[in-house]
């Protein structure tokens, strides 16, 4: 009989163990809107001028990067709300002696009650040539890179993930875009 008792609180220990590893909360990302209505200017000026969008990029490769760690990925729509919203700040540049595309990414993270938990930030890199057809697919391979450094950064913090509290009260995401940025 203690074999039986002891079998089933093991594997009752086991499976609760199970299920708390596999909880992945729900994430909304918040790009700033400018970042999809504005070109940004790369380059050196007078020489050589390229412009791009940040804000499509960006999202395509945080959805990508992003998407393994959480249950659902998606876009801050202003009243809706999740476990965990990250405010993500994109900076792009380029050097046309090296014909380097730079993308730097600055994650916020912010629990649903809007209690700031963590920050992240990753570099990434894409070389090619300044044809006009390749531009977009050279930033978005920058931002890819980033992200995927994010994504990596965050599957380590410990700290970061355990400060993800599910069932707590959500605020609207649009929220975040009301903090102070340090």
């Amino acid at each position: 009989m203690r074999r039986w008792l002891t079998v089933l609180l093991m594997t009752l220990g086991f499976v609760g163990g199970v299920q708390a590893d596999a909880f992945k909360p729900d994430l909304l990302m918040y790009i700033h809107p400018d970042e999809y209505a504005h070109e940004v200017r790369l380059g050196i000026v007078p020489i050589y001028i390229i412009w791009a969008r940040n804000g499509p990029a960006l999202e395509a490769a945080a959805r990508a990067a992003l998407q393994p760690h959480f249950n659902s990925v998606g876009m801050c729509e202003g009243g809706n709300g999740a476990d965990v919203v990250v405010w993500l700040r994109p900076q792009l540049t380029y050097n046309p002696n090296l014909e380097t595309f730079y993308a730097k990414v600055s994650a916020r993270f912010f629990r649903a009650d809007g209690k700031p938990i963590g920050r992240l930030k990753a570099t990434g890199t894409a070389h090619g040539f300044r044809g006009s057809r390749t531009i977009d697919a050279q930033v978005q391979q920058a931002y890819d890179d980033a992200m995927r450094q994010i994504a990596a950064q965050f599957a380590v913090d410990a700290a970061l993930r355990q400060a993800i509290e599910p069932g707590i009260a959500r605020t609207p995401c649009a929220m975040v875009a009301l903090i102070p940025n340090p």
